[in-house]
C-alpha cells in the first residue's frame, strides 16, 4: 500500500517554502525559492505551482499526495480558499482564488490557512506545546501574529479572524499600528518597534554602545543587537528591551486572564528565549495577573524553528481534507 503524504506550502513576504510531510508529520522533503512578490500575485501563484511540482518530484519514491496546506500572511476566506488582505505582498492580494487556481493546476486539493495559526497546529501536534489543551502562540517579527488552541482544538472565531494577539491594545497613546489603531502592542513591542526606539534614543545622544555597533548606520540597527548589547550590560539597551517586553507582558497578562492557558509559546525571529526582552514580557506577564494560578503557566520557546509554518500548513490540509477540522466561515 502506498504511504499517504502530505504537502505544506508557506508564503512569506521574502520566500515561499515547501515541504513533504508523513503521517507522523516528518518532513520527508523541503524546498525554499524566493516569492518574488513585487511581480505581482499571478507570478507568484506560478510559483508556488511550480514548486510543488519540484518539491514532488523530490518526494519519496510513488508517494500519493492526499492534500495541500497553503499558510498565508494575513485575512483570507477559508470555505473559499480566496486572499482578502496578504498586508506583506505587493499588492495585498484582495480576491484571490488561491485554492481554485491551485486545484485547477494540481489536481490535488487544497485547503488555506493564516500562517500564524498554521505554526500553531504545528507546535500543539509536534512541537513546544505537544498534548496540551490550552495554548497561546505568539510570533514576533515584523509584526506579533497570534494563535490560540481551546481544548486542543484551534479557535478561529468569526470567519477565522481570532487570535490577533498583536492588536490589543496597550497604549492608547502610543503610535498609530499598521491596522489603523493607536497602541496596539504590535506598534509597541515588534522588531520594527524595538529597532525604531533603539534608534531614537542613538539619534537623541544617548550613550550607549549601540551606536559603536551600528557604526553610525541606523539601517543596521537589529533587535539581536539591541539584545546582545543589554546582555553586555549596557543600559540604555536594556531600557528599550524592557519597555517593549513590559507592553508585551500586559497584553499576555489579559489574555492569560481571559483564557487561562497551560502554555504560552513564543516564537519568531525577534526573541532570544531568556533573554532580556523575554524576561521583561514574562515577568511582566506574571505580575500582572492576579486572577489566574500563574505557576501553572509555562513560558516556553517554540521548537520547530524556521519550519513550523510550512509543517502547521500541511498538517492542516490533511487535517480537513480527512474531516478532522474544517475551515472558518
Amino acid at each position: 500500500m502506498t504511504a499517504s503524504h502530505a504537502v505544506g506550502v508557506d508564503v512569506g513576504g521574502t520566500n515561499l517554502k515547501f515541504a513533504i510531510i508523513d503521517e507522523a508529520g516528518r518532513v520527508v522533503a523541503r524546498l525554499t525559492i524566493p516569492t518574488e512578490g513585487h511581480e505581482g500575485h499571478d507570478h507568484v501563484l506560478q510559483r508556488m505551482i511550480h514548486g510543488v511540482n519540484e518539491l514532488c518530484a523530490r518526494g519519496p519514491a510513488g508517494c500519493r499526495i492526499e492534500s495541500i496546506g497553503v499558510g498565508v500572511p494575513g485575512m483570507l476566506d477559508m470555505v473559499t480558499g480566496t486572499t482578502i488582505d496578504l498586508p506583506n505582498l505587493a499588492g495585498k492580494w484582495p480576491n484571490v482564488h488561491v485554492k481554485s487556481i491551485m486545484e485547477a493546476a494540481l489536481h490535488i486539493p487544497v485547503h488555506m490557512i493564516n500562517d500564524v495559526k498554521a505554526f500553531t497546529i504545528a507546535e500543539r501536534e509536534l512541537g513546544a506545546a505537544k498534548g496540551a489543551n490550552n495554548v497561546l502562540c505568539y510570533a514576533i517579527g515584523t509584526g506579533i501574529g497570534g494563535g490560540v488552541l481551546i481544548d486542543g482544538k484551534v479557535h478561529f472565531g468569526i470567519g477565522g479572524a481570532a487570535g490577533e494577539l498583536g492588536h490589543i491594545i496597550v497604549n492608547p497613546g502610543g503610535p498609530r499600528c499598521s491596522c489603523g489603531n493607536f497602541g496596539c502592542v504590535e506598534a509597541m513591542a515588534s522588531g520594527p518597534a524595538i529597532i525604531g526606539e533603539a534608534n531614537r534614543r542613538v539619534v537623541q545622544g544617548f550613550t550607549t554602545r549601540l551606536t559603536e555597533m551600528i557604526g553610525d548606520d541606523l539601517n543596521r540597527m537589529t533587535p539581536g543587537l539591541v539584545e546582545q548589547a543589554a546582555a553586555e550590560g549596557d543600559p540604555v539597551a536594556r531600557e528599550v528591551l524592557e519597555r517593549s517586553g513590559y507592553f508585551l507582558g500586559l497584553s499576555m497578562a489579559g489574555m492569560i486572564a481571559a483564557l487561562a492557558p497551560d502554555v504560552v509559546v513564543i516564537g519568531g525571529g525577534v526573541v532570544k528565549p531568556h533573554g532580556v526582552y523575554w524576561t521583561a514580557f514574562e515577568s511582566t506577564a506574571r505580575a500582572s495577573n492576579t486572577v489566574t494560578d500563574m505557576s501553572r503557566v509555562s513560558f516556553v520557546p517554540a521548537s520547530l524553528g524556521y519550519e513550523a509554518g510550512v509543517i502547521g500548513a500541511a498538517l492542516w490540509g490533511r487535517m480537513v481534507e480527512r474531516g478532522e477540522a474544517k475551515p472558518a466561515a
